[in-house]
């Protein structure tokens, strides 16, 4: 028996004796990891528990046939050059030469995995100098109470641009993701109005279900009055009123709306700097393909997660009239993530209100409730599973809240 067998034997008797782990483990000088899997070794009741496992792979690697391998050659080329109208758009990566060779009509034994076709690029080379990855901040996400696990459980949106057109100006980008199933819809306005963004979800919702939460920045054209105290735009009038809960991120935090920003890099990579476009008109066609090429290789990279809807699916009826510029207050909430000044305050629609010194440099989760005319403040510490109310604020609103219709909906 060798000297680590022996520690093995050791550390798991002191253990079935009711010595406390952690004295075990100082003693030992060794982690909990190691102690518990020698634990659960033992209570498997295999004889020979406290014996190393053969480390050698389990499965002898398939070799990959000449033929498949110039295949996967061909399409990291093509995928590479992006002249391809099917493909121009899916990137370079393992994933887009699988759905790549499926499409083309490789049997799925006959596709590798992923690691692969990575040695195959690599082995030719063909590896491509990677974009540095969106930067996120370690924030472990206190900062949210969202976790969203369902499809149009939360929606994020932004403006990209303005970019401009040679001879013709500048246009910008609206783009919309949903954050469980990578779906997208892009669209394209000579400029970043109200209006645009408006006309934008009212058709966008009369095709596709309205989500729970929809999660914004701070730009103007959503937030709309940057002065007047408790001022609520046109464009959450319009949220409000079609039962969607806003939610605007903290002001220059973009990496709270991580999967848009990130979806906005894969914009600029893979279409606005590949293509060259005549006018916007142009843009929009060739934006239509670029969409729909994104949206079927994540629909595909995802077939197997098992994702499930939110139920009930709400969708506009096209036939019902919805007037954004005489819009009522609507029963509904609407959510804020804001940063603590060093006053320990925070500013909401343009208005000031004090949390606590305490929490100064610390994000907070504001809730309006506009039924109950109340501001809840919520706070989850590094220590916490669960944020907690800190403050609860009343909010006078002079608007008559309305009830939500039901009738804007289709059955």
């Amino acid at each position: 028996m060798t000297t680590e067998e022996q520690e093995r034997i050791d550390a798991v008797t002191r253990y079935t004796r009711g010595e406390k782990p952690a004295t075990i483990c100082q003693e030992m000088k060794r982690s909990k990891k190691w102690l518990f899997k020698w634990v659960n070794r033992f209570k498997s009741g295999d004889e020979h528990w406290y014996k190393s496992h053969s480390r050698a792979p389990k499965k002898q690697a398939r070799e990959t046939s000449p033929s498949i391998e110039q295949a996967i050659v061909t399409i990291r080329k093509v995928l590479i050059e992006g002249t391809e109208q099917e493909s121009k758009y899916l990137g370079v990566g393992a994933d887009a030469i699988q759905y790549r060779m499926e499409k083309l009509g490789f049997l799925e034994g006959e596709i590798p995995s992923a690691s692969t076709i990575k040695r195959i690029v690599k082995k030719h080379g063909l590896r491509v100098n990677k974009r540095e990855r969106y930067k996120r901040v370690r924030s472990k996400k206190r900062y949210t109470l969202l976790k969203p696990t369902q499809i149009n459980e939360v929606h994020q949106m932004d403006f990209v641009g303005p970019r401009f057109i040679k001879g013709y100006g500048a246009i910008s980008s609206l783009h919309l993701i949903d954050v469980v199933s990578n779906q997208v819809r892009v669209r394209q306005f000579d400029s970043k109005s109200m209006d645009n963004v408006l006309n934008f979800l009212l058709k966008f919702w009369q095709e596709k279900p309205i989500p729970v939460h929809l999660q914004v920045d701070n730009g103007m054209y959503f937030v709309g009055d940057y002065h007047t105290p408790r001022s609520f735009s046109r464009f959450m009038r319009l949220c409000l009123y079609v039962g969607t809960e806003l939610v605007f991120i903290a002001p220059r935090s973009p990496w709270m709306n991580g999967n848009i920003e990130n979806f906005n890099n894969w914009f600029n990579d893979k279409f606005w700097l590949k293509e060259e476009f005549q006018n916007i008109k142009d843009m929009q066609l060739k934006s239509d393909s670029f969409e729909t090429q994104f949206n079927d290789l994540n629909a595909w990279k995802k077939r197997d997660k098992g994702l499930q809807q939110i139920i009930p699916k709400r969708t506009l009826k096209c036939s019902v009239e919805i007037n954004y510029n005489d819009l009522p207050l609507t029963d509904g909430k609407i959510h804020f993530i804001r940063r603590v000044h060093n006053d320990g305050e925070i500013t909401i629609l343009n208005e000031v209100f004090i949390i606590g010194e305490e929490y100064i440099g610390e994000y907070v989760w504001t809730t309006i409730s506009l039924n109950n005319q109340r501001m809840m403040v919520y706070y989850r510490a590094q220590d916490e599973d669960v944020a907690r109310m800190i403050k609860e604020i009343e909010y006078q609103l002079k608007e008559e809240i309305k009830p939500r219709r039901v009738d804007l909906y289709n059955n």
